[in-house]
């Protein structure tokens, strides 16, 4: 027998499964404090190529000026500037970084969650159906 939200709780059920295998995977494979931790890891090794990559060029941009004032006070004053804009840019993308991947992961449980409920809601729905028609063959045994 067919009814109306039957169907439409298999229709959920079937598009999470189809659109989850992307998004969900990654998020459902690690603990919490794991998949934080993974991404934190890759935004700082991502961080520190593109800064380096940066004060790179920026290094060749002014390389003749760098030459021509070479004075130690003024390369030990560059060198401490760049360290604490490292160093703000990384605490600062880090902390960007924890916040999104962790309202994604949040996001991604909750939605597992829900996914997880639909089925035992499924699952019942079919268990009394079960139960109901073995019932009516009992019954109709029986007279």
């Amino acid at each position: 027998m067919l009814r109306e939200d039957k169907i439409r709780l298999m229709h959920k059920i079937a598009q999470y499964e189809k659109s989850a295998e992307e998004y969900e995977r990654p998020a459902k494979e690690y603990f919490r404090g794991d998949y934080l931790s993974m991404h934190l890891l890759q935004s700082f090794f991502s961080y520190t190529l593109s800064y380096l990559l940066i004060l790179g060029v920026f290094l060749l941009y002014f390389l003749e000026r760098i030459l021509n004032a070479v004075n130690v006070s003024i390369v030990l004053r560059f060198v401490l500037r760049c360290v604490v804009i490292y160093a703000v840019g990384l605490l600062l993308f880090e902390l960007v970084t924890y916040f999104v991947f962790r309202r994604r992961y949040e996001e991604s449980a909750a939605r597992r969650e829900e996914h997880l409920r639909c089925l035992k809601r499924l699952k019942k729905r079919y268990d009394t159906e079960e139960r109901i028609k073995e019932l009516e063959k009992e019954e109709s045994a029986n007279a």
